[in-house]
């Protein structure tokens, strides 16, 4: 793709520059946060090269570019000069205080989606790396190739640099929330670290009273979790905000920052964090009892919705809750066990569709698509590419999707570790008993075996629809060249 002629016509077509309040990027996606939705020209937008799709989502409007976006974002924010960061806040584009949406539930909806993407999908990469390090550590240890022990020295390593990926959560929460709601970067690293500070981490332990200037705190260890610092920061942007008000220029460098965590302590400390403790148990009970209301079948069904979720961009906060459930019980039981599995039928829909074209457009289109997903572990050119404008293969893979996690489900697979969503996926069910890997790798063979017959018996458009297809070549020669 011409980047800087695609960032432009972006930029152009989103209301220009001035319209933007927030810009960040996840794995595949441009995100935006709008003053005016209404000036967006969508259709032009749509038909741009190097544009697979795009939709209006927890808040946001999202462009879906694929494995590129990366490179597209930094040529976008140079181009808008809307900051150097990934997540950044345009401050010289406040959002209008005029433009207040009507109070409603979807309101409320979207806006905690946007902020859970936001604050999570900066720190995606953290994830992924320390998931596939976690799972070198298990390749290696004694539960599996046994090549080394839990006492060597490349265990051991491999098993603390993994953990800290997950133990220092607050932290890169922090940074990520303090670009989301423009408050100081460096005052919520610090508020990140003393929630895992290691004297504070002992008085938790302790269990004994303690005080915040003479406020009584409840104990409540913060490491991997992701809730109480999303409140931290968000709360500390508004007394950040009430602050510089009052002090003079002159002395807000000083008094600023200093009054910001002097007043961060104690409802940090005593109420917000806390609070989102109590909010993260019961995202994760939550869970826990839809597992137990629907056993094996509720695994099964968000399997079979993982797909339509991941198209709308609403799974971010799907997997916050599963990463809850990690870091508190170890292992997530209901959202990623189906999740890993939806990898392997993408990685059918993208194959059969290369066996079962004729044209050599639509082979290179499906080679595409599986060489994205099975090596860099981006689905996105898949689902936009092939499964949403061929709705029947979206079919198949809920229809595999569900055989394969109620599978799982039954057998009692459990995922341990997030890592990259390519053809290693399937790992990510190493960590509990020796069998859970070996019917982890099962449910996902189901998966991918239920999805690939489907497309190969019975094809990915209707038979009636072949000529008005080849009459279209165009269509197919953008997609592809799209990939």
């Amino acid at each position: 793709m011409n980047k800087e002629k695609l960032a432009k016509e972006i930029i152009d077509n989103i209301g220009g520059k001035e319209n933007v309040t927030h810009v960040g990027h996840c794995m595949t996606r441009l995100r935006f946060n709008l003053k005016d939705k209404s000036a967006v020209a969508i259709d032009p937008i749509e038909n741009l090269d190097g544009v697979m799709g795009v939709q209006f989502s927890g808040g946001q409007f999202q462009i879906i570019i694929g494995p590129g976006v990366e490179d597209l974002y930094e040529t976008l924010v140079k181009l808008g000069d809307f900051g150097e960061q990934q997540g950044q806040t345009i401050k010289s584009n406040p959002e209008p205080a005029a433009k207040k949406e009507r109070f409603s539930f979807k309101t409320i909806l979207d806006k905690m989606m946007d902020t859970i993407a936001g604050c999570l999908t900066p720190i995606l990469p953290i994830l992924i790396v320390a998931g596939l390090i976690k799972m070198l550590a298990a390749l290696v240890g004694p539960s599996m190739l046994n090549v080394a022990s839990e006492s060597s020295d490349i265990y051991r390593l491999l098993t603390f640099v993994g953990d800290a990926g997950f133990y220092y959560f607050p932290v890169f929460v922090g940074l990520s929330g303090a670009k989301k709601f423009g408050s100081n970067q460096m005052i919520a690293l610090l508020m990140g670290v003393i929630l895992v500070h290691p004297s504070f981490v002992e008085i938790v332990a302790s269990g004994e009273p303690f005080s915040v200037f003479g406020i009584p705190m409840t104990p409540s260890s913060y490491s991997s979790t992701v809730i109480p610092m999303i409140l931290i920061t968000w709360v500390m942007s508004y007394v950040e905000k009430y602050l510089k008000r009052f002090i003079p220029t002159a002395l807000s460098t000083l008094f600023v920052p200093l009054l910001t965590v002097l007043i961060m302590l104690p409802l940090g400390l005593c109420l917000l964090g806390p609070l989102g403790t109590i909010i993260g148990l019961g995202l994760g009970n939550g869970l826990i009892l839809l597992r137990e209301l629907f056993g094996p079948f509720g695994v099964a069904i968000i399997g079979a919705l993982y797909l339509p979720i991941v198209a709308t961009g609403m799974h971010l906060p799907l997997i916050a809750t599963a990463l809850m459930s990690i870091t508190t019980l170890g292992y997530d039981n209901t959202v990623l066990v189906g999740a890993l599995v939806t990898v392997y039928t993408s990685l059918a829909i993208s194959l059969g569709f290369m066996l079962k074209s004729k044209d050599p457009q639509k082979r290179s289109l499906g080679l595409s698509c599986f060489v994205s997903q099975s090596l860099g572990g981006v689905g996105e050119p898949t689902l936009f590419g092939i499964q949403f404008r061929y709705k029947r293969t979206i079919i198949y893979s809920m229809l595999g999707a569900f055989a394969g996690s109620l599978y799982a489900g039954f057998m009692n697979c459990a995922v341990y570790f997030v890592g990259a969503s390519n053809f290693m996926a399937a790992l990510g069910y190493t960590g509990g008993a020796s069998s859970g890997i070996f019917h982890g790798v099962i449910a996902c063979g189901i998966g991918f075996v239920v999805t690939f017959t489907l497309i190969m018996v019975f094809g990915y458009e209707p038979k009636t629809a072949v000529s008005k297809e080849e009459s279209e070549p165009s269509v197919i020669q953008e997609l592809s060249e799209e990939q």
